[in-house]
């Protein structure tokens, strides 16, 4: 009886820790743009930046965006006619166009080639949902009046090479956005 009680305090100590991680909020302010025009038409940061910050994007993408090993795990993942195919050395894989890029409000100041790529990342579109996800699976939100969040590791953190997932890494995963969408901020 005694050790049932103690299993039950710890497994309800553990469960108010893991939802006090959970309530975190996004707490870094940016926009998100889906092309060059639309960032110059705002003016959230200087019209020279947003060329720059762009192409940033489009690279991050290209090193770190993710990649299927077919055009239906890719599709399941974020949707129909947002996947296409690519190929390189390594062999042909499948990815999502990016839905824009997220900028940070970082980009306000001088720009330099680190502080660009510290503060801009692609965002994905999650299949079935309106929810927005950088590469590694952190959860980029609108906030209303053109104002959007995400997490300070998304952006403090470099994007990881992409590797290409299979079924049963997606499935592992629980799929795209999932570990972020709980609130554990992706990985």
């Amino acid at each position: 009886m005694k050790r049932s009680k103690s299993i039950k305090l710890v497994v309800m100590a553990t469960t108010s820790v893991t939802l006090a991680g959970c309530s975190q909020e996004p707490d870094v302010e940016g926009r998100v743009y889906k092309s060059e025009a639309e960032c110059v038409a705002d003016s959230y940061v200087a019209d020279e930046v947003c060329a720059t910050a762009l192409a940033t994007g489009a690279d991050i993408h290209k090193a770190s965006g993710p990649r299927y090993a077919s055009p239906t795990l890719c599709s399941e993942q974020h949707g129909n006619n947002v996947c296409v195919s690519e190929t390189t050395n390594q062999g042909t894989y499948y990815t999502p166009r990016p839905s824009g890029y997220f900028l940070a409000g970082a980009l306000t100041g001088a720009l330099t080639n680190e502080l660009l790529r510290s503060n801009v990342r692609p965002v994905y579109p999650e299949r079935g949902s309106s929810r927005y996800y950088t590469s590694r699976g952190y959860y980029v939100g609108s906030y209303g009046g053109g104002s959007w969040r995400t997490y300070n590791d998304a952006v403090k953190n470099p994007p990881s090479p992409a590797r290409v997932q299979t079924r049963t890494s997606i499935a592992s995963r629980g799929g795209f956005g999932s570990r972020s969408s709980f609130g554990s901020r992706g990985g």
